[in-house]
């Protein structure tokens, strides 16, 4: 039986991947360190196609620990990993304090490191596996209140396509996908944050209509997830209009800061 494990997968983008995958037949493993929300998405899945455990992933020992009861499941197989789990806090750089933006780093770059080094094996032991990421939009121009998440995202893309590289000897395939504004939990909390308040639904009217920051429904992201296993294409944009700025930047890095500029401040 085919298998994928992820990060991050109590809810939001994991959790919808992981149903995806499940109704493809495969084995899903979902990890978190939200443990209520673990116990809520166990009604989602068969517990005979199913593994469920908490995981800080900035604790390596733990994690190597964690695929190993995984491992012994699935017989060692394991075609994707899915590194998703992350944080994105926001605010001016010279304000948010220094263990806040330290918790950026070792969740959302080294969480993703300790990933790959301990399901290496695994991935190694599978025919045409897939080592995917979760990057985001802020990976093609970085975000103002958003500086250290930025440099985390653009770290998982660089690492992203260097492991590509590596990996190649081993016949293991890499790719991230790009998210630009997803209707997940994070973003909802982001939004409540950014008003000063909670968390309504006309919150959402503040996002664009059209374009690369328009709102887009987190099945996006599982159906793109399911479609990189079947392709080799390295970085997936969702929407696609999230790599025409990545394509600007290089083409007129002006104008690219412009556009994010227009979104970040002109609303």
């Amino acid at each position: 039986m085919q298998s994928i494990f992820i990060t991050g997968g109590a809810g939001g983008m994991g959790l919808a991947t992981g149903k995806r995958f499940a109704a493809e037949g495969w084995f899903v493993g979902l990890v978190d360190v939200d443990d209520d929300g673990l116990e809520a998405a166990q009604a989602f899945f068969d517990p005979a196609r199913s593994f469920f455990a908490h995981l800080d992933v900035t604790d390596e020992t733990a994690y190597a620990a964690v695929i190993n009861d995984f491992a012994g499941l699935t017989d060692g197989r394991l075609d994707v990993l899915f590194n998703n789990a992350g944080i994105a806090p926001g605010g001016w750089f010279e304000e948010m304090s220094s263990p806040l933006l330290r918790s950026v780093i070792d969740i959302n770059v080294m969480g993703v490191i300790h990933g790959v080094r301990a399901a290496l094996p695994l991935l190694r032991n599978t025919p045409n596996a897939l080592c995917m990421s979760t990057s985001s939009s802020v990976a093609t121009h970085g975000h103002a209140m958003r500086a250290v998440y930025s440099a985390s995202k653009f770290a998982v893309k660089g690492l992203t396509e260097a492991l590509g590289l590596e990996f190649e000897r081993f016949g293991i395939r890499t790719a991230d996908v790009l998210p630009g504004c997803i209707d997940t939990p994070m973003l909802r909390n982001a939004l409540a944050a950014s008003n000063g308040g909670v968390f309504h639904e006309g919150l959402l009217d503040t996002l664009p209509k059209t374009g690369a920051y328009r709102l887009v429904p987190v099945q996006e992201i599982a159906d793109t997830v399911w479609r990189a296993y079947h392709d080799n294409r390295t970085h997936w944009y969702v929407p696609e209009e999230v790599g025409d700025i990545d394509r600007l930047v290089g083409t007129d890095f002006a104008a690219a800061r412009e556009e994010t500029k227009e979104f970040l401040f002109g609303r």
